[in-house]
């Protein structure tokens, strides 16, 4: 027979259960999280600079030929 647990959601950052007013399990899973955040909208940002500078590239020499 299946065991019930008690209600619960999970920690954001690394899955452990929490309850479900908070969102993570620790202040040290918080800033985990924030700093992954950070990191990717920081990749984020360095894909559409690059993607823009490639299509201005492409159209340049599209442009020039």
């Amino acid at each position: 027979m299946p065991t019930k647990l008690p209600e619960h959601d999970h920690c954001r950052f690394c899955g452990d259960p929490v309850p479900f007013d908070q969102a993570f399990c620790s202040e040290d899973c918080y800033y985990k999280e924030q700093a992954r955040v950070g990191k990717e909208k920081k990749n984020n940002r360095v894909f559409i600079l690059l993607t823009a500078v490639s299509v201005i590239a492409v159209v340049a020499v599209g442009v020039l030929v």
